[in-house]
Parts: structure tokens; sequence; C-alpha cells
């Protein structure tokens, strides 16, 4: 009888043991890298018709690509930037949610014109960028670029896509 007691116990104990076996934590997952893809220029031309700049452009135009924007990006070259081309124009908002860029965005009319300028858009920021007017386009340049190049609202934009 003590036999069998002590085997039922080592058996029980062995139970024991396996069932209070360490449980991994949960692995997150991984944030994802998106890397510049050049799909056209873009000049931005004073009324004038002076070209205060230039610049190499992704361009995000399907829903998914409007949806991220520059989300992950950890850098961005001074002469890249991103247009955002929407079906029809109305007021879209922006935010900066996952943006890890200060950025300055200019929201764009139908035509061309640049009609709002947000500038030195805070990272990581869930506060709604709201303009006025109704734009198509909007462009993110890296902070610093409206001052440094003079860009006004009534410049306009000279797009093409890279063939």
């Amino acid at each position: 009888m003590p036999k069998r007691i002590l085997i039922i116990l080592g058996l029980i104990g062995i139970c024991f043991l396996f069932s209070c076996k360490k449980t991994a934590s949960p692995t997150p997952e991984p944030t994802p890298k998106y890397e510049f893809r050049q799909d056209g220029t873009l000049e931005i031309i004073s009324p004038e018709g002076i070209t205060k700049a230039t610049f190499a452009i992704e361009i995000a135009e399907k829903e998914e690509e409007l949806m991220r924007g520059l989300k992950y990006r950890e850098t961005m070259a001074e002469n890249q930037a991103m247009l955002f081309i929407f079906e029809f124009p109305d007021i879209y908002d922006f935010w900066m949610q996952d943006t890890y860029l200060p950025l300055d965005i200019l929201f764009i009319a139908s035509d061309g014109t640049i009609n709002y300028i947000y500038e030195k858009a805070i990272p990581f920021s869930e506060n709604r960028i709201t303009p006025s007017s109704l734009h198509k386009y909007v462009l993110e340049v890296n902070a610093g670029t409206v001052k440094k190049f003079n860009i006004k609202t009534g410049d306009k934009i000279k797009w093409k896509r890279q063939s």
C-alpha cells in the first residue's frame, strides 16, 4: 500500500511540474519599415513663374497608401516628399499618429494652387489638421521646408509621374 501511495504522489508531482511550465510572453509585432519609392517629381512655382523648390515624390493614391502616408518612416531626404492624390476635392483631415517625422503639410486645390499650409506638425500627435478649403492634393515635406523655400498660399505645384 505505501508503495502505491508513493507512485500516485510521484505521478501527481510530475503532472504538477509540467502544468506549471512557464509560458513565453507574446512577441510584439515588428513595426513595418517602408523605404522611399520615387514615383515622380514635383515643382513649387510662385505666381510669377519662379521655381521655388523641386522634390522627388512618392505618390499615395490607393486607399491603403492614403491611410498610411509617412507613418513609420524614420527619415526622409530634404529633396523628398509625399504627394497624396484624392479621387475628388473635399476637406480631408490629416494627423500624425505613428509618424516619426515633423512635417510641413501643404493642401492643394484641383488646379494646383496651394490654399492652406500647416507648418511643423508634431510627430505622434493625434490632433486633427483640418484646412478650411477644398483640396484634391496634399504634399508632405520635412518640417522647415516651407520657411526655407518661402512657400506660400497662392504658389502652385506642377508634377509628373516617372515613366
